[in-house]
């Protein structure tokens, strides 16, 4: 009995040892990759000074060194859009006393450039969405709109309706080119909104500045100094693949952005960790494991540049229909990886062509118990499988729930502040997902 029972615990050890080295996913190694993507050589990876193709090259060296082979001609997709960028230094003084980008005041990615000193008006916030009481207020100061701001004070409003409308005027502009007769908003915020390229693809007449309330006076003058440039920015997507072993013309694809917000000129920078060093650098510890274990598909790794502007990369990577759709087994995208303590979320896991997927990895979590737990959700534009669900082809978004995981889309998310404890358990349960389709 006691020789039996020294057998079996013998053989459960090789199995777990069996187990770590096919499965041997490294969060030293994925946070080295991720400490990498989120230092100050790449700016942000964004468009200003070019930090998205300074990341690119980073991540072409990396699939090299691996052992991918290259989809397309030297890895790169190329392609571009319109898009701001704000390079050089960024100065705002309120009554000539300087402030400190950030901690201070922000400028939206698509704020109208600047270099003088404005009056500020200050108006009611509800009176913005009022025609009539608008154009009175206009009237009221029309000899000083065309050298003004208007200053509006958000920690006085206490409506969620009307703060709502008036963020949706503030992000939206360049849709009111030509209309307004002041020059643009200076906006008191307890805390500075989160940055997004979303608006930032069109030209925008205004200023739009946001400012914390313990700087302002009800009657100051702000001088602003800053460049913000909108041009083509010609960017790529990085791709890779390693050939099936059983069925190689068919796909699948695992994604994730590694783009992220780039710098609000020279002293700002938005490191984007969360978002989403870590998931472009889940997508290259995936791409260890399949080159070390070929896969039963032939399995593509794509790293898009452009999501932070609108899931450009992607689009443009799916218009140029670079493979047969058909043959698309599964489209694995990853986003937002450090944290995870209370399990990930799965986006589109409710469809028609996902749902098996979905159901098949939660029965075997439901084994192995690698996760806390999968939650699902129904389908949404908010990431980089959208395109492809677009096309037919089923596509998934996975992304971690709690945790530690730094800030979001501030300059606070940082590689430091990433937790990745349940990091090896989350790939581990999204490789063997992917192996088991057939």
């Amino acid at each position: 009995m006691f020789l039996r029972l020294m057998k079996n615990r013998v053989l459960l050890l090789a199995l777990f040892l069996m187990v770590g080295l096919v499965y041997g996913q490294d969060s030293n190694q994925v946070r080295k990759y991720i400490c990498d993507l989120t230092s100050p050589a790449f700016h942000g990876r964004g468009y200003a000074y070019n930090g998205d193709s300074i990341a690119a090259e980073y991540l072409r060296a990396q699939l090299r060194n691996i052992g991918v082979e290259p989809f397309v001609e030297d890895y790169f997709h190329h392609y571009g859009f319109n898009v701001y960028a704000m390079e050089g230094p960024v100065k705002a003084a309120i009554d000539g006393k300087p402030m400190q980008p950030w901690t201070d005041f922000a400028l939206a990615p698509f704020s109208h450039p600047a270099d003088e000193t404005f009056q500020l008006l200050p108006i009611n916030p509800a009176d913005i969405l009022n025609p009539d009481k608008l154009l009175d207020f206009c009237r009221r100061n029309s000899k000083v709109l065309y050298n003004s701001l208007v200053f509006v004070d958000m920690t006085k409003c206490s409506d969620p309706e009307i703060i709502k409308n008036l963020n949706s005027v503030f992000q939206r502009l360049s849709w009111y080119n030509g209309q307004l007769p002041f020059r643009g908003f200076l906006v008191a915020v307890k805390d500075i909104p989160v940055w997004s390229f979303a608006a930032a693809q069109t030209p925008c007449d205004y200023v739009m500045a946001y400012i914390h309330p313990r700087k302002i006076k009800k009657y100051s003058r702000l001088s602003l100094s800053y460049s913000n440039v909108l041009a083509y920015h010609p960017t790529q997507n990085v791709c890779g693949m390693v050939r099936g072993t059983g069925a190689p013309d068919s796909l699948l694809l695992i994604c994730g952005h590694y783009d992220h917000l780039g710098q609000m000129g020279e002293s700002v920078i938005f490191p984007g960790a969360h978002d989403n060093a870590s998931g472009a650098s889940s997508v290259l510890d995936i791409a260890r494991h399949f080159c070390k274990n070929p896969p039963y598909y032939t399995a593509l790794f794509l790293l898009f540049s452009g999501e932070e502007a609108g899931l450009m990369g992607s689009t443009a990577f799916v218009k140029d229909s670079l493979f047969d759709f058909s043959k698309v087994k599964m489209v694995l995208n990853i986003d937002l990886m450090c944290g995870g303590d209370d399990g990930i979320m799965m986006v589109n896991a409710t469809g028609d062509n996902t749902k098996d997927f979905y159901q098949a990895m939660v029965a075997y979590n439901d084994e192995a118990h690698l996760v806390k737990e999968i939650r699902s959700r129904s389908n949404a534009a908010n990431s980089d499988h959208y395109p492809f669900t677009a096309k037919g082809m089923p596509a998934v978004f996975v992304y971690t729930l709690g945790g530690r995981a730094g800030g979001y889309h501030n300059p606070d998310d940082v590689c430091d502040k990433c937790g990745l404890e349940p990091y090896e358990g989350i790939v581990r349960l999204l490789i063997r997902s992917l192996e088991e389709i057939r």
